[in-house]
């Protein structure tokens, strides 16, 4: 039983780990004609636009001037998030961090560009960078939830759940009608291994609404998650049902909704299960040994 909870809780790891990847997806451009190689022709257009963006950005001080403003700092605010969006989207992350110091320097200093900068590193897998900038931000902010959330964040990137779920609950406290603080407390949980609470707030997130795009898969596959853990077999199949109508395409929700109907005795339904799980994964050693299990006991 011992390996079987260890090879699901890696699973929901991983399962989890996709959940908060934020890095965006990067834009490439193919060239309608071009007799050139394909990495020059994107080079000599990076070096046109650095070359654009440099301009833009002393136009915009020649004409704002040298006095330090509110509207000023607006606006090269705006600049610096806009260019290091587009390097980024670029994959030249030396500019990106660039046009983010250069954000963070704008003064009269903001608590938000600590948000952009720290979700920049959150990206690079710089989590102690971020939880710099997000521990910046909440000092200048300590009544803003975003900042709470985000320290809880950078502690769970880095394995330290017990550490976030304070960070989480106060998030919630500042704001109790936002369910995605509840919904990364869940998953703070379930790594902690604290199921009962985790399976509170997923119900509890699901009640307030889930409004991010991918939520709701997360949500169902990893409440069906604790209610495995928590023994409670029909609950963990509905949610698992549920999770696998939100993303055919992925065979988790399919091997752990058999994993439940195997211990409630539904084998038949169980076995179903796994052969489908294997039809996509037909070099998956674990799959194979459960319908083995599953044959040998019919």
């Amino acid at each position: 039983m011992s390996c079987i909870f260890t090879r699901l809780g890696a699973c929901l790891a991983a399962v989890f780990a996709a959940a908060i990847v934020l890095s965006p997806a990067a834009a490439r451009a193919e060239p309608e004609r071009s007799y050139q190689p394909l990495g020059q022709v994107l080079a000599m257009n990076k070096v046109d636009l650095v070359r654009k963006l440099d301009s833009e950005l002393g136009r915009y001080r020649t004409e704002l001037g040298p006095e330090q403003t509110a509207v000023k700092a607006d606006k090269m605010q705006e600049f610096f998030k806009r260019t290091a969006s587009i390097y980024e989207t670029l994959e030249d992350f030396e500019r990106a961090e660039a046009s983010y110091d250069a954000l963070v320097g704008v003064q009269p200093d903001s608590p938000t560009v600590y948000t952009e900068r720290g979700y920049f590193y959150m990206r690079q897998h710089r989590f102690k960078d971020a939880m710099r900038d997000f521990m910046r931000g909440l000092d200048l902010a300590p009544s803003q939830s975003d900042f709470h959330y985000a320290v809880g964040r950078a502690l769970s990137r880095m394995g330290d759940h017990a550490a976030a779920i304070p960070r989480f609950t106060e998030a919630i406290r500042l704001a109790p009608r936002d369910s995605v603080a509840l919904v990364a407390r869940a998953e703070a949980y379930v790594q902690a291994g604290q199921y009962a609470e985790a399976r509170a707030d997923y119900d509890r997130a699901i009640a307030l609404g889930l409004h991010r795009e991918g939520d709701p898969f997360f949500v169902y596959f990893g409440r069906g998650y604790a209610d495995i853990r928590l023994a409670d077999y029909e609950a963990a199949v509905r949610d698992m049902t549920a999770a696998q109508s939100m993303r055919p395409e992925l065979i988790h929700p399919v091997v752990w909704r058999g994993y439940a109907r195997e211990q409630m005795g539904r084998r038949e339904l169980a076995l179903a299960d796994y052969e489908s799980a294997l039809r996509t994964s037909p070099n998956d050693e674990w799959i194979r040994a459960s319908i083995t299990r599953v044959r040998s006991r019919r």
